[in-house]
């Protein structure tokens, strides 16, 4: 079944609607939907989503809860009511609380979607819900087919008499029951011995409350044939034999075997629980044994630990080994990781709690094949990732130890394609209920936790921290003040001048952003950070691209003697595609020269994943772009690196040229950073000049180019023109004092004076 749906998903790309009211976010989504081959509409409202539908329905629909006029909870009842349980809806939400999910499952949603950008989970998630669909349709087709088809072999009539105790049926009748088709009759003492006994009892008390009341009965048994072989489901529909006196005498029923169907059921169920490829369990089942278990510590006082394992440069193996390698290696993983699960507790800690029945719990020798004996459960996240549930037992250092166990292991090299594969991976972990009491925060909480360990060197494990900043409503707040603060006009540009000093001439501007919200300017400390961690870093970006050129147009037309602009790209940006495409279109679209963007970028973003980087490097070179290394000295770049980079400036960082005249060090490291550019052939900026022994610092180590509060604050588009004069004559004016310093002025003494009085 799964083939086939797999196959027809080959032929056909998906057809997606989309309901958001927010573009920016619409935007996104349907890039990272139509990047994988399928089409997509978008709509901007409630209304229009169900509009939008014809005689072609699309394979599924993405809605956003909340939306003006017709939020997604009420597009969604109207879509079930005109258009039934097809096709399958996943919400979209920003909320993630218990209420709001419920409500999404109300309204008829097949599931939802916490509002982020990953995009790989999205993706999945999607084609889940369309395969789980497609099963569901076929398997309804089946259900019909053999309720129209009456199949002897998978039903028959029986008569039970009270007086004999002999069950007795038509030849062939007892194959329902998994026994020889030529037997006409069976004793009651080998009917029982079939069914199982919890099943038995409640057959009995059917029967008996059948004949005191006089009305039918219906129960669903499980029998085993009499060799021991696999369970049979059958449904019982009987009705009791009344004598003349009214008493009764036997029973008339239809037993019908319900096996197919349970079983096709139970592997859907399987399928909608379960990782395709892994075979483990998967996020949404992860997600509601996690509550289970949150529910259990709650009513015993234990704790339990939520675990995010997230594989370092896997898509490195992708990529050289292809996806085939790829996916055989998570499965290889997903076994290493369930054995280290399965040996990691000892058994007595595995018990279940006071006043708790066994086989309930996570306790070794659990029926339950998802959770190892040692009461770990080992889950497949989504894209490379996997998560854990471990009972804590009020050891703490026994869990950690455990993941430091994985991280060793892991370490062992696979063998994969015929070829022997190294990996690594980043540990987060999440605690209840010291770090969360629901089971999606105590995921949020370790996924962060291991992006921790990968920001600082990959293959490690670390306990979450609260980040006070970051868990606050006001982020989630300005999350959602920055879906839409494009479309509300709030953003703009501020710009600071750079300086050839000894020339006394400004020959550039470097573009920053900023946001006025509600009144009242937000720090970039504080939401450009959140853009980053959201994506919408990637369409701001190309907003400030757009309209730097544009303004840099309008100055030129103006007479300023201007070079370029810069614009400082986040790593996020860079690692896009749609950067170049940018890039082209605002240079032409303006009219500029080639050269007349200048791109900023942190020495970090260069040189990471280098041998991947220097391709782009070198396509935005071509574009015309000039490459500058921003805040040098505060990454991790070597002179290797260096020297193959295709940059033409760098900045010296504020935090050297703060140093000068107060520390011997930091003239030693401008000077360092100077004569490397010099050598280099590429030009060098301070950043942050602020006084005047500064720039005479400066000036004598061989940096020319300056930048800083001494001559500039960034200023609004419209005070440009007066900033760059005003910078020029504060640059001159000290030439001319460094000048009657020195002794008699010389002819370009006389020259810059002339300047500053006209």
């Amino acid at each position: 079944m799964t083939d086939s749906i797999d196959s027809a998903a080959r032929t056909r790309p998906l057809r997606v609607f989309l309901a958001d009211d927010d573009p920016m976010w619409r935007y996104l989504t349907c890039c990272a939907l139509r990047e994988r081959g399928w089409t997509v509409e978008d709509f901007e409202s409630g209304h229009a989503l169900l509009a939008g539908f014809d005689d072609h329905p699309p394979d599924i629909v993405l809605v956003d809860a909340l939306m003006p006029e017709m939020d997604g909870f009420e597009a969604c009842r109207r879509l079930r009511a005109q258009h039934g349980a097809e096709p399958p809806v996943l919400m979209l939400t920003s909320l993630d609380d218990e209420r709001s999910i419920r409500s999404a499952y109300d309204a008829g949603a097949n599931d939802f979607f916490i509002k982020s950008t990953h995009w790989a989970l999205l993706v999945e998630r999607v084609r889940h819900l369309v395969r789980l669909s497609e099963m569901g349709r076929q398997l309804d087709v089946s259900n019909e087919h053999l309720a129209r088809v009456h199949n002897a072999a998978r039903s028959g009539s029986f008569d039970f008499d009270f007086k004999t105790r002999i069950l007795t049926g038509s030849a062939g009748s007892f194959h329902v029951l998994g026994v020889d088709d030529g037997r006409t009759s069976m004793s009651e003492r080998e009917f029982k011995a079939l069914i199982d006994p919890d099943d038995l009892v409640l057959l009995v008390d059917a029967i008996d409350r059948a004949c005191a009341s006089a009305v039918d009965f219906s129960v669903d048994l499980r029998t085993r044939a009499g060799d021991g072989g696999r369970f049979r489901f059958l449904r019982v529909d009987g009705t009791p034999v009344r004598d003349a006196c009214g008493r009764a005498r036997g029973l008339r029923s239809l037993v019908r075997d319900l096996t197919d169907d349970v079983n096709a059921r139970a592997e859907l169920e399987r399928l909608y629980s379960h990782d395709a490829l892994t075979g483990l369990p998967n996020r949404s089942l992860f997600l509601a044994q996690t509550g289970d278990a949150i529910t259990r510590c709650a009513r015993t006082g234990q704790k339990v630990a939520v675990v995010v394992l997230d594989l370092d440069r896997f898509t490195q193996i992708n990529e050289t080994l292809g996806q085939i390698a790829g996916d055989e290696l998570l499965c290889q993983v997903g076994q290493r990781i369930r054995a280290v699960a399965a040996g990691a507790l000892p058994a007595d800690h595995a018990r279940p709690a006071a006043g708790e029945p066994a086989g309930t719990g996570t306790q070794a020798g659990s029926a339950n094949p998802d959770v190892p004996p040692a009461g770990t459960m080992v889950a497949r996240l989504p894209g490379d990732e996997f998560g854990l549930l471990v009972p804590v037992h009020d050891d703490e250092a026994r869990v950690e130890a455990m993941m430091r166990t994985l991280v060793r292991d892991l370490q062992a090299p696979f063998q994969v394609a015929q070829t022997e594969c190294f990996v690594s991976a980043s540990i987060g972990i999440a605690m209840y209920p010291r770090d969360g009491d629901t089971a999606g925060t105590l995921l949020s909480r370790a996924d962060r936790a291991a992006r921790e360990v990968k920001a600082r060197g990959r293959n490690d494990v670390a306990w979450y921290v609260p980040n006070l900043n970051s868990d606050t409503r006001a982020r989630l707040e300005m999350v959602s003040g920055l879906h839409k603060a494009l479309e509300r006009n709030e953003f703009e540009l501020h710009f600071q001048p750079w300086l050839d000093v000894p020339s006394a001439r400004v020959t550039g501007l470097e573009a920053l952003l900023r946001w006025r919200r509600d009144g009242r300017q937000v720090s970039p400390a504080e939401f450009i950070p959140v853009a980053e961690d959201t994506g919408l870093i990637i369409p701001i970006g190309e907003w400030v691209l757009q309209h730097a050129a544009t303004m840099l147009a309008t100055w030129l037309r103006q007479g300023l003697r201007l070079e370029r602009v810069a614009v400082n790209v986040p790593t996020i940006h860079f690692e896009r595609e749609s950067l170049l495409t940018t890039l082209r279109s605002a240079l032409h679209l303006n009219g500029l020269p080639p050269s007349s963007i200048e791109l900023e970028l942190t020495e970090t973003c260069m040189v990471r994943d280098f041998e991947r980087t220097l391709p782009r490097l070198e396509a935005l070179i071509r574009a015309g772009a000039t490459l500058a290394i921003d805040d040098f000295g505060t990454g991790y770049s070597s002179l290797a690196y260096l020297t193959r980079l295709p940059i033409t400036k760098l900045k010296v960082d504020r935090a050297f040229v703060a140093q000068l005249g107060v520390s011997r060090q930091g003239a030693a490291v401008c000077r360092a950073i100077v004569a490397l550019g010099h050598s280099l052939g590429v030009e060098v900026l301070a950043e942050g000049v602020e006084h005047e022994t500064q720039a005479a610092a400066l000036i004598d180590l061989g940096c020319r180019m300056m930048q800083g509060f001494m001559f500039s604050r960034p200023v609004p588009a419209l005070q440009v023109p007066g900033a760059i004069a005003a910078a020029e004559s504060i640059a001159a004016a000290r030439l001319v004092r460094a000048l009657r310093t020195d002794g008699a002025p010389s002819d370009e003494g006389v020259i810059v004076e002339a300047r500053i009085a006209c």
